[in-house]
């Protein structure tokens, strides 16, 4: 009698232990589980603004970096811009865009000149002043550009932006006319005078154009729209 009181007294021992054991699994379990949830609570939010900062500049917004002088006076060297890459896709790529090109040679800054299907040619003529003046000619009909001076004006035709180069071009932009191709753009940089654009490369393609940009990040002192 006395052996089977020890027995079961000895049974339930072990019984309550496996069930203490249990509980400390559990709670164990219960503690993982919670500090996981606590380690999700403090990095979750930054996990979620890199991935949405990850989509906006994949396929929203992006900085980008002027390289160069072809773009000067409006946009200068080490100029931070915004890319907006919906652009094309939403409102359309239109004359005077300042857009961002992705090249064999990397992004080039342009701006449109000429749209698809468009007829381009330019002029050097004289003003009232006997000066010469440079005129931009689409479909045959004179356009202003007033994001540049006469002098850069003047300085489109000038052989020494693409020198030997006797087809296509810049000669054939100043000496007769070019006809944009379809779903194609006549880019050109502001400063006339020292910039790789379709003169020298020719049209580019819709799908090579980036997206526009006319907002300048930085420095602070220059930060704001362009024209």
């Amino acid at each position: 009698m006395v052996n089977k009181m020890s027995k079961s007294n000895e049974d339930k021992s072990i019984k309550k232990d496996i069930e203490q054991e249990r509980q400390k699994e559990i709670e164990t379990e219960e503690a993982t589980r919670k500090a996981k949830w606590d380690t999700f609570l403090s990095y979750g939010p930054f996990i979620i603004i890199i991935f949405f900062v990850f989509i906006i500049r994949m396929f929203v917004a992006t900085p980008v970096n002027v390289s160069g002088s072809s773009m000067t006076p409006t946009l200068q060297n080490k100029d931070i811009m915004l890319l907006y890459k919906l652009t094309k896709h939403t409102r359309g790529i239109r004359r005077n865009d300042i857009v961002v090109i992705n090249t064999d040679s990397g992004k080039l800054i342009k701006r449109v000149i000429a749209l698809p299907g468009e007829k381009v040619s330019y002029r050097i003529e004289k003003d009232d002043e006997e000066k010469d003046v440079g005129v931009l000619y689409i479909n045959g009909k004179a356009t202003k550009e007033n994001f540049i001076d006469e002098k850069a004006k003047a300085k489109t035709c000038n052989p020494d932006v693409c020198p030997g180069n006797t087809s296509g071009s810049i000669c054939t932009l100043c000496a007769g006319e070019i006809t944009v191709g379809e779903d194609e753009y006549f880019v050109m940089g502001d400063n006339r005078g020292n910039s790789k654009d379709s003169r020298i490369i020719g049209t580019v393609s819709k799908d090579d154009i980036l997206g526009t940009t006319e907002i300048i990040l930085l420095p602070f002192n220059r930060t704001g729209k362009v024209k």
